[in-house]
């Protein structure tokens, strides 16, 4: 399972959407067995250039999103 986030979706010019994590349990069996996840995160540098890739807009349109750094993103979550 791969949980994209606001960076994919900013690459993507939301193609890609930003999943809701969170976790549901239907049962209470469920709920008190283990479960075992790791996340890992991974963001560009604050210097990076972040910008939807230019495969993502269609001929003659425009991106949703202009573009920003990497730790220009960061700081607006």
């Amino acid at each position: 399972i791969v949980n994209t986030g606001a960076l994919m979706a900013r690459w993507t010019n939301d193609e890609w959407r930003a999943t809701a994590h969170r976790v549901l349990v239907p049962t209470k069996e469920l709920a008190a067995s283990h479960r075992y996840s790791i996340a890992c995160f991974f963001d560009p540098d604050k210097d990076a250039k972040v910008e939807v890739h230019e495969s993502f807009v269609a001929p003659g349109g425009e991106p949703k999103y202009g573009a920003t750094t990497g730790g220009e993103f960061l700081l607006m979550k």
